[in-house]
């Protein structure tokens, strides 16, 4: 014998569907907001992007197709050079960079074209420098 009545079976299952129109509204309602803060955000200076792009351009033929390769750079502090660092990570990909001078071939990334091989590894040596602060260096020959 059946104890629930239609108008109990009606309310439950309205509670269900207004508990999912109230789910589907809520996340609605914060995509809404994350899209009106990205819309706040200045836009993605292309340019700089391409700029960083064509200044790496004349290395990438002399890096491996693949793999991991150094980097080093002459800016001291952590995030702009970070910052730096991910850039280069962009523009060469898909070569991989990792931050020091422990790999066989290092990318030197220098603000100042006058500081290159300042405070390196002395092991390090410039195989080719390619201009506006890029250097491809490597370990010198014993």
């Amino acid at each position: 014998m059946n104890t629930s009545s239609p108008t109990a079976s009606l309310l439950g299952r309205a509670v269900r569907i207004g508990a999912l129109a109230f789910l589907v509204c809520a996340a609605l309602l914060t995509n809404v907001g994350g899209l009106m803060e990205l819309w706040g955000l200045p836009p993605a200076n292309v340019g700089e992007m391409a700029q960083r792009d064509q200044r790496f351009e004349p290395l990438r033929n002399a890096l491996p197709r693949r793999g991991m390769v150094g980097y080093v750079s002459d800016v001291p502090d952590g995030v702009k050079l970070e910052m730096r660092l991910m850039l280069a990570q962009f523009s060469l990909a898909p070569v991989i960079l990792v931050s020091g001078a422990e790999q066989e071939v290092i990318v030197g990334d220098f603000s100042n074209p006058n500081s290159i091989g300042r405070g390196l590894d002395p092991n390090l040596t410039v195989l080719r420098d390619f201009g506006d602060g890029i250097v491809l260096l490597g370990r010198a020959q014993r």
